[in-house]
């Protein structure tokens, strides 16, 4: 996990082009002027998906998993809290590859803040829980999520 500001991204310029591409396209393009839904970058290498969401409670919810893609996190609107499980977990949901998406159970060992100018950058492979409530869930959040394999 790289968790940062979209400013202190730029640190990690180089480490994968797909990343690069990123990086430009967020310096060149309104986050918040960007539609709902899915917009290419470089084709299925890296792409951003906007959503709106409503916070949830951490208890009760799963740490995600990719094998495919990096998630690169940024809230347009809102705040959220995220967990990290470092270690293995216990699968709750079958790896669907088609979908690049499994869910897992385990200790929350990390957690974060987005919102404002914060980001994170979850590898693949590394279990991430996103979009938990800062202090009463249901508040309502834009994010961008950008698909990027490294």
């Amino acid at each position: 996990m790289i968790y940062t500001t979209l400013e202190g991204m730029k640190a990690y310029r180089g480490l994968s082009k797909n990343l690069d591409l990123v990086l430009d396209f967020i310096a060149t393009h309104s986050l918040a002027a960007l539609p709902l839904g899915k917009t290419v970058i470089c084709g299925e290498d890296a792409f951003v998906n906007v959503m709106e969401a409503s916070t949830r409670p951490e208890v009760g919810a799963a740490f995600e998993v990719h094998h495919r893609y990096a998630d690169l996190q940024v809230d347009i609107t809102g705040q959220e809290r995220f967990a990290v499980l470092l270690g293995a977990g216990t699968t709750t949901q079958e790896f669907d590859p088609a979908a690049d998406f499994g869910l897992l159970t385990g200790p929350v060992e990390g957690s974060g803040l987005l919102g404002g100018t914060r980001c994170v950058l979850f590898p693949a492979g590394e279990p991430h829980m996103p979009t938990l409530a800062v202090a009463e869930p249901g508040v309502a959040v834009k994010k961008a999520v950008f698909k990027i394999i490294l």
